[in-house]
């Protein structure tokens, strides 16, 4: 069995929280783990979710073009 590997790597901003993103070779979406327990500590605070940004997220998350 291989190892993914991060074949496209971008920003997002979710919170106020810049989330490093990748997607594997196998199309698996994640979000580095540091970024992943920022954004649920801005969420812990009370921090909103921008509307553009859930939108450019949910596109990232779908495959769709950011």
């Amino acid at each position: 069995m291989s190892v993914p590997v991060s074949v496209w790597q971008g920003e997002l901003s979710l919170s106020g929280v810049t989330l490093h993103v990748h997607v594997l070779d196998d199309g698996t979406r994640i979000i580095e783990a540091d970024d992943m327990a920022a954004l649920l500590e801005a969420w812990q605070r009370g921090i909103p979710v921008d509307e553009a940004e859930a939108a450019a997220f949910a596109r990232w998350q779908r495959g769709e073009a950011l």
